[in-house]
């Protein structure tokens, strides 16, 4: 008779050790996975704001192009037209219209329909109030805007204007800018 020699330590299933490898393998997947998520909300809500700062940045840009096309009447300041000569940034020795600096960005442009003027370039947590029009919108969350606006000098004569419009957001703690900028040329009037 042949003796048979069975091994009791061969019995199905798996030792401890490939029981721990595997725990670990599945963990580093599923924190991959996390990881891989959150970065993908991250990305979206990012995306968001960015779009919304870039159309608000070129919105202010197209307001500064319809001041000098239309020459609109401002009710806020001296009842004139707003024109080629009051396309500036305020620094005091100038008529320039536009607000200097970052400030804050509110829903509603003010009674001159014209984004980063004294009607809606306040500062932030107060209302603009420019010769009694009062303006109580909301500020836009974490957005800010600055404009800024350089001369182009040709022969003594300022025929064209550098205009660059910033706008900065928050994505969680972290600040971007995004900037939209055009040269502007005064047009010939007929």
């Amino acid at each position: 008779m042949i003796s048979k020699n069975i091994n009791k330590n061969n019995a199905a299933g798996f030792s401890l050790i490939e029981t721990v490898i595997a725990l670990v393998l599945m963990t580093i997947g599923i924190f991959a996975a996390l990881s891989a998520i959150s970065f993908a909300l991250f990305s979206i809500q990012e995306s968001e704001k960015k779009t919304i700062a870039k159309e608000n940045a070129r919105s202010t840009l197209e307001s500064v192009f319809s001041i000098r096309d239309l020459e609109l009447f401002d009710p806020n300041a001296t009842g004139g037209p707003l024109n080629w000569d009051t396309l500036a940034v305020d620094d005091g020795s100038n008529d320039g219209i536009f607000k200097s600096g970052w400030n804050p960005v509110r829903e509603d442009p003010g009674a001159d329909g014209i984004a980063g003027t004294n009607d809606d370039a306040c500062s932030s947590g107060t209302n603009c109030t420019v010769n009694g029009y009062v303006n109580s919108s909301k500020e836009i969350k974490d957005l800010e805007r600055k404009i800024e606006i350089t001369d182009i000098s040709q022969n003594g004569n300022v025929r064209k204007k550098y205009v660059s419009v910033s706008v900065r957001y928050m994505v969680n703690r972290t600040q971007r800018i995004i900037t939209e900028s055009s040269i502007l040329a005064n047009l010939p009037v007929e």
